[in-house]
């Protein structure tokens, strides 16, 4: 399967029940409609790019910082 380079040029074939259907040269896949740009629609033509970015921050530390706050310690209780 092709990868869309940065700035890859797709024909947005179809969008239906919230789905997209885009075509890439010879091969076809689908994505939730939400990603298209604003305006496109069936028939238009949009240039897909992205890049890599780092994972978000985990709010994991947070989250037992304060659970361990809020634990008096002892027998847990069912």
């Amino acid at each position: 399967m092709t990868k869309p380079a940065a700035g890859a040029l797709l024909f947005v074939d179809a969008i239906e029940a919230g789905l997209a259907r885009l075509v890439l040269d010879d091969e076809t896949f689908t994505v939730p409609a939400r990603l298209l740009p604003k305006g496109a629609r069936e028939g238009s033509w949009i240039r897909w790019s992205g890049r890599v970015v780092p994972a978000p921050p985990s709010d994991a530390a947070a989250i037992r910082k304060r659970l361990a706050r809020d634990d008096r310690g002892g027998p847990l209780k069912l």
